[in-house]
Order: C-alpha cells, then structure tokens, then sequence
C-alpha cells in the first residue's frame, strides 16, 4: 500500500471532511474579488486566545463566509452596540 493510499471502512457513507478544490484567495486574488466603488479592504492584525481563535474560524466556516467576513460583521455589530449605548449628541 502507497503512503497515501488509505481504505475506508465500508460502514462510513462519506470522508467526515470535504477537500476544498476552489483554492485560496489572498492577496491580489482579494483585490480582484473587491467590487469597484465598493469599500476598501485594509489588513488587520490581532491576537484572541487560542480556543476563541479556533472556535471563530470554526465557526466562519460552518457558515460558509471567510474569516475577514466574520471579522467584518463582528467588529461592525460590536461597533453597533457600542453606539446604541451611547447618548445621542
């Protein structure tokens, strides 16, 4: 048996994962992905520990959005939240 030939057990309908043959979008693969006239994306950099990372990025993909997607909606909500706490000026 190759190294990467595996059998699967008869008992088991499909693999638990399925592989992603879309490929990776990064970079200038964003940037062509970006609307013209649509907002501007900015690189963003942070730390989370380590549980709430994986669980967010989990999460992201469940529901089928990229992390920046994720990222855009939680810090616009948080964002959000914040205002209506506030007095109106």
């Amino acid at each position: 048996m190759g190294r990467h030939e595996f059998e699967t057990p008869d008992d088991v309908p499909e693999p638990p994962l399925t592989p992603n043959t879309g490929g990776v979008n990064v970079g200038a693969g964003l940037r062509r992905q970006m609307k013209p006239g649509g907002p501007a994306w900015k690189s963003f950099s942070s730390y989370l520990p380590e549980d709430l990372q994986r669980h967010f990025r989990a999460e992201c993909a469940m529901a089928g959005i990229e992390v920046r997607q994720g990222l855009d909606q939680a810090v616009r909500a948080w964002l959000e939240s914040r205002q209506a706490g506030k007095p109106a000026d």
